[in-house]
């Protein structure tokens, strides 16, 4: 859907960029997380054609330009204009028929719980209300790609949880969904890549899996526990668990089939992964 090669932007003498290749496979919820100046916003400018790069190419695939739905990061509309009067000029300047029109933008506003301020100037929305609003013209004609900075600004947490499931159902419809954002709990909950951009560089990419590495470390937790068990020789266990580490792992074949053999009830076996917080802080030293 997006390929990135060898983008390079300055603003003067900062580097904005820096030589910077992705590809966001067509289907993705792609997160970009990165501190504040690390490129997240050139990005996306990039991507929308507000702005060119300095050098490298980037091209989407399966989307023209007028098919992205985009959020800003601080959505401005004229306050005068009603709900869904501004909503309807949008959908027309899009191409979309009188009809299809008219159901466009009541699903839309029904879909982000603005269908009681239809006939109410955009400037009696709250904040939240606002982001929400945005979402709802970035949807009006069904866009493919969808580009999200910082969506969960000004939304009460209600409502950053029905974001999230939108953007989930979304994405299960087809569409392709880029978000920018320094909440790291949603892309841990929602996406399935990631970017982790710091200094103008994506120092780690691709699917959560990918970018999250399997600890070095096994937890076996015991259920009924026979009276005469001893756990196996070298093996440390607490409050019915036992935890592999390191070297130990090796040893994970033999510990169960001991632990089988002694009638020992095994309740769960787990490798956890690292965490998101650890890779992004680990990535932007």
């Amino acid at each position: 859907m997006i390929i990135a090669a060898n983008l390079t932007k300055r603003y003067g003498p900062t580097l904005a960029l820096d030589n910077l290749s992705a590809t966001i496979a067509q289907g993705a919820i792609f997160g970009l997380v990165g501190p504040n100046g690390s490129g997240k916003s050139t990005l996306i400018r990039l991507l929308l054609g507000f702005i060119f790069p300095d050098a490298g190419t980037i091209r989407l695939e399966h989307a023209r330009p007028h098919q992205i739905g985009y959020v800003p990061e601080r959505p401005f509309f004229p306050p005068r204009c009603g709900v869904a009067e501004y909503l309807h000029t949008a959908g027309r300047l899009c191409g979309l028929p009188g009809g299809q029109l008219h159901d466009a933008v009541a699903l839309r506003l029904q879909q982000v719980g603005l269908s009681q301020m239809a006939k109410q100037p955009i400037g009696a929305c709250s904040k939240g209300m606002l982001q929400r609003f945005a979402l709802a013209v970035a949807l009006v004609n069904d866009p493919p790609l969808l580009i999200l900075d910082e969506p969960m600004a000004g939304l009460d947490p209600a409502w950053q949880k029905a974001l999230r499931d939108i953007i989930t159902a979304l994405n299960r419809e087809g569409k392709t969904v880029l978000f920018s954002t320094h909440r790291l709990s949603d892309v841990a909950e929602i996406c399935t890549h990631v970017g982790i951009l710091n200094r103008g560089r994506l120092r780690r990419t691709g699917s959560l899996s990918e970018v999250l590495p399997l600890r070095q470390q096994v937890v076996i937790t015991l259920g009924s526990i026979p009276d005469h068990f001893i756990p196996p020789p070298g093996v440390t266990m607490a409050a019915n668990v036992i935890t592999l580490s390191a070297g130990d792992l090796a040893r994970k074949a033999e510990v169960l089939r001991r632990l089988l053999d002694a009638g020992v009830d095994i309740q769960s076996l787990s490798q956890e992964r690292a965490t998101l917080e650890e890779v992004y802080l680990e990535a932007i030293r």
